[in-house]
């Protein structure tokens, strides 16, 4: 058990296809240069988070790196002035965070090692290349005539698999293609289990299964060679490329997108479904079925890339899975996986979601079939099975003209058969561990979402009750002041004949004319009248009566009739 441990302990663990999410939380200015901190957290797991500190040269590179895939980009432009600016580096910082979000979201540019290294430096900022030639070259050191003759661009999507030109002294004339695996997170077979299981590999044999020239294993990852198809894979065919290009540039951006006819994608699609049949048939994990491992050789399909399974690497729409409960077993998960090869063949391009909304432009008996596979219903209730796919008639009706040549035979050791089916009850665990995670996490973020719209609503009827209550406030000063001008006119028009004016009634004959009345004095809106003089002394027509025997006591006041009086001060008179 010791000896198990330690060969399990050689696996990559790291699952290179778990989504990465970055947040640019902040910024700061060092030695003269802004660098930009960035929360960067992979997958469903929220301890998995880590932080990088870059600046903009440094998003730059990524921008030149990524160029080849003719995606376009908006990287916002460069400033030599004024980029120190608080306000320029708030709006850079918004700019570079949608830059960001636009590469994590798109499936070819956040696969790829640029990407990657980009914003988890500790993992992929590593020379994987190198590494795996000397594990190649390792590999075929016992092995008699084999060699490499070169290594070959990044043509696949695996940061972890690499592949190179073998040659073979019997085979000079033949071109091979070797490719290097890293064993991965879902690898659970010993080193004897895995010996035996690649020796049977070496000898499978199918109609729709591409044979394997070399097949080799170490502690580290395994080595397989086959023969070099000229015409490249199925997505190859589809995009219009050529297959020693990188895999930037060959699915990046396609110029075109080629379709299949209905018969062409009922022969295809029913040789995939063989293909599924006879591995599982003899309990072989596979779960790595995808347009890129897919061979077409007169009118006949290849099926690629088998030893995956064993291999224990992350399935390509592995991301996409894990989102839907029910597909959970690696049946489940070939059929789901045929469903996104048909949707390419059908439409032309390949399918970015886990699921489809609507299928538009596609034959009645394909669409029925997508639905069945790929719709939101059918990942939710659950697939159908291979079976029932071959059952179907768009399928049934093709004629499969197999020869006597065209055999059947993979025999496996009956202890490693038995392994195996632990090693598929192991994978099946996994997935099924980390879907309850994506689970609980999307309750989580759920939750989260209903709280705070609860709070945002509470808010909103704050906001409303006191919108509210200031619009009454308005309405009810705006009545006061209404009636408080109202008032003030009524005062201001009565003041001539209203009691207790200081202004002396006309005199007959006076040849003084008198001074016109002044003008009212302005009104505020805001200040309020002086209020009105007070009452005092009994009733309006007691001071009447009184004012008028007071002016008359002026008028008929004579003044020859008062006497002289002698007092301290001479020559007084009053």
């Amino acid at each position: 058990m010791a000896i198990f441990e330690r060969e399990i302990s050689r696996k990559v663990l790291l699952d290179d296809t778990e989504p990465i999410t970055c947040k640019i939380e902040n910024w700061q200015n060092v030695n003269g240069h802004t660098e930009f901190i960035i929360k960067v957290r992979r997958g469903p797991f929220s301890d998995q988070t880590w932080k990088v500190h870059k600046r903009y040269n440094d998003f730059l590179k990524l921008h030149q790196l990524l160029q080849v895939s003719q995606i376009p980009l908006e990287l916002p432009p460069k400033k030599l002035i004024g980029n120190l600016d608080p306000q320029f580096i708030s709006e850079r910082q918004k700019a570079l965070q949608k830059y960001l979000d636009t590469i994590l979201m798109n499936p070819i540019l956040v696969s790829s090692l640029p990407a990657r290294s980009f914003v988890d430096p500790a993992n992929y900022c590593q020379p994987f290349a190198e590494v795996a030639l000397q594990h190649v070259s390792l590999a075929l050191r016992g092995e008699f005539g084999w060699e490499v003759a070169g290594p070959l661009a990044e043509i696949g999507w695996r940061l972890r698999k690499h592949f190179y030109t073998i040659k073979h002294k019997s085979k000079s004339k033949d071109e091979l293609i070797g490719s290097w695996t890293d064993y991965g997170p879902d690898k659970y077979l010993d080193d004897k289990d895995m010996h035996s299981v690649f020796k049977s590999l070496h000898q499978i044999e199918h109609p729709y299964i591409g044979q394997i020239g070399l097949c080799l294993c170490t502690e580290i990852g395994g080595l397989v060679v086959r023969d070099m198809n000229k015409n490249g894979s199925l997505r190859d065919l589809l995009c219009g490329a050529k297959p020693k290009l990188s895999f930037l540039k060959k699915y990046g951006n396609p110029k075109g997108h080629k379709l299949l006819t209905t018969d062409d994608i009922a022969l295809y699609g029913r040789q995939i479904l063989e293909a599924l049949k006879f591995l599982h048939e003899k309990g072989f994990p596979y779960g790595h079925l995808h347009s890129g491992n897919i061979l077409i050789e007169n009118d006949r399909i290849k099926l690629t890339d088998i030893e995956n399974g064993v291999l224990g690497v992350p399935s390509y729409y592995r991301p996409y899975f894990m989102q839907h409960k029910k597909i959970s077993t690696l049946e489940a998960i070939d059929v789901y996986c045929f469903g996104h090869v048909l949707y390419e063949m059908a439409i032309g391009t390949p399918l970015h979601e886990s699921y489809i909304e609507e299928i538009s432009e596609c034959p009645h008996q394909i669409k029925n079939i997508l639905q069945s596979i790929l719709s939101h219903d059918a990942c939710k209730n659950g697939l159908p099975t291979i079976d029932g796919l071959l059952n179907d008639p768009f399928f049934a009706r093709v004629h499969l003209n197999l020869t006597d040549k065209d055999r059947a035979h993979f025999k496996i050791p009956s202890a490693a058969k038995e392994h195996l089916k632990t090693v598929v009850l192991k994978i099946e665990e996994r997935l099924k561990g980390e879907q309850k995670v994506v689970r609980s996490q999307k309750r989580l973020t759920k939750v989260q979402e209903m709280m705070s719209s609860e709070e945002e609503r509470k808010k909103h009827k704050s906001r409303i009750k006191q919108e509210r209550h200031l619009r009454e406030q308005r309405s009810k000063d705006g009545s006061t002041k209404k009636n408080q001008l109202e008032r003030c006119d009524s005062v201001n028009s009565s003041a001539p004949t209203s009691v207790g004016t200081a202004t002396p009634p006309s005199v007959a004959g006076s040849t003084v004319p008198s001074p016109p009345p002044p003008p009212p004095p302005p009104v505020a809106p805001d200040i309020p009248p002086p209020p009105p003089p007070l009452l005092t002394n009994g009733t309006p027509e007691a001071h009447t009566k009184d004012r008028s025997a007071l002016l008359g006591a002026i008028s008929g006041f004579d003044k020859s009739a008062l006497k002289k009086v002698q007092s301290a001060v001479k020559n007084l008179h009053v």
